[in-house]
């Protein structure tokens, strides 16, 4: 460790952290860590974090009650690799139960489309302003320190784009603009307005919202290069690498992924390789298990990402299956970061199942995204395990039957599925919420209508 990591009789151990990353130069960061300084630091954490629960919450003491282990330093990984995994529908019917902390200043709601009750996720005064804002990403953030940020992501019961607001506003110095995302106030034609007046630098949004801004400034006559972006951060939904590339033409700039999540908040940052996502270590512990058995993986195996959120003091979570899907890579990344970084392969229940196969929802997005014939938008309609593909042209001179049959040679190639392509003059948006691109329906369309 740079300085050692401990705390005082009867500290709480994250006033402990903060101390300690105060006493940070401006060099030294956790994402130069050591494998084993995280190992130690993840140590630390834990131990703090089980005996924190066990003493304060009626909730985890139950959870913990038939577990054979002490909360000891020495063995805290024995101890918590026993403990029970924890769940959304967990999170939905017991929230209140499982706040630690009572004293509850922000709370903040799912976004998700995943349908059932909603989930809450509450943040005391601390963690939104003292223990969150505690571990900084100098390098993988720093790039836009002092910038313009557009924040074009929800602030309505949302977590994202309040948490990306302080975070940037605070850590980094950032001139914050809230144009948020489809809301009220948010009419993507103001947002570009209030864009292009304050010469924005960087850009936080979704893939499809950036798609969207970029399709009304075209009928507004906006020149999307006069921005001149530095930097564009995609967030809150999984993207293809081929649909990426296609924001990255629009824009005129490189696209850095920002993954996180309600319960999580933020997982990881990707580097200017775009070769995965550096994990947040700082903030979480991460595991990779068999969906199926809960058995842990080893780094390189696919499997359900499981976080344990460590820097919370209202609702920590612990050993919390997310239902993405992927695997770490530890491997050296030229960058010079040195977390473990997570290679996304979609999410658990968004699997395409098919008659000959289950599909990663962008991996089939990164076929479709290559052929330059389609346009931005589309839509998965499965029914009965067989895939109708819903389509527009990339523009209207092109013949709808020479699309169609683009993308059936193109899936029958990668793919040993029979598929079937719609093509309409245009693919319905949706300028608020989440996108839905995957349907379970019957869809009654004509090829050309």
């Amino acid at each position: 460790m740079l300085n050692p990591l401990t705390k005082q009789d009867n500290e709480f151990y994250l006033d402990a952290l903060v101390d300690w990353f105060q006493q940070f130069d401006e060099h030294e960061s956790i994402e130069k860590f050591s494998r084993a300084e995280l190992n130690e630091y993840h140590a630390f954490c834990l131990s703090g974090l089980l005996q924190y629960v066990t003493e304060n919450s009626t909730y985890y003491a139950k959870k913990f009650n038939n577990l054979k282990a002490e909360v000891a330093l020495d063995n805290y990984l024995e101890f918590f690799e026993q403990v029970p995994f924890s769940t959304k529908d967990e999170i939905r019917t017991s929230y209140k139960d499982m706040h630690v902390n009572k004293d509850i200043a922000q709370v903040c709601k799912s976004t998700g489309t995943t349908g059932g009750p909603p989930t809450y996720i509450g943040s005391t005064y601390n963690d939104l302003n003292k223990y969150y804002p505690a571990v900084e990403y100098k390098q993988l953030l720093g790039k836009i320190r002092n910038s313009v940020v557009a924040n074009a992501l929800p602030y309505e019961m949302s977590s994202s784009g309040l948490i990306f607001h302080h975070s940037f506003q605070n850590s980094l110095n950032c001139n914050m603009l809230p144009v948020g995302k489809g809301g009220a106030y948010s009419d993507p034609k103001d947002a570009l307005q209030f864009m292009k007046d304050w010469d924005i630098n960087v850009l936080v949004t979704t893939p499809t919202y950036a798609i969207i801004l970029s399709e009304i400034a075209e009928r507004e006559n906006i020149d999307l290069r006069e921005f001149k972006l530095d930097t564009l951060f995609l967030t809150g939904e999984g993207t293809s690498d081929s649909f990426r590339k296609r924001i990255e033409k629009i824009w005129n700039c490189k696209t850095n992924i920002l993954f996180g999540s309600l319960e999580a908040q933020l997982v990881g940052i990707e580097c200017s390789n775009q070769n995965g996502i550096h994990l947040a270590e700082g903030n979480l512990y991460v595991e990779v298990i068999n969906p199926q058995t809960g058995e842990k993986l080893d780094n390189g195996m696919i499997g359900e990402i499981v976080v344990t959120t460590l820097i919370r003091e209202g609702m920590p979570l612990i050993r919390y299956r997310t239902g993405d899907i992927g695997y770490l890579d530890e491997t050296e990344c030229t960058c010079g970061v040195t977390s473990s970084r997570l290679v996304l392969r979609g999410r658990i229940h968004d699997q395409l199942v098919l008659e000959n196969g289950s599909y990663s929802p962008f991996y089939l997005e990164d076929i479709l995204m290559r052929n330059e014939l389609v346009g931005n938008w589309y839509k998965f309609h499965i029914e009965n395990k067989k895939l109708t593909i819903e389509v527009e042209p990339s523009n209207s001179e092109i013949d709808k039957e020479e699309i169609a049959d683009a993308v059936i040679n193109s899936f029958e190639f990668h793919l040993n599925e029979e598929i079937h392509v719609i093509v309409n003059n245009e693919v319905e948006r949706a300028y608020s919420g989440k996108v839905k691109r995957i349907y379970y329906t019957e869809k009654q369309a004509v090829a050309g209508s």
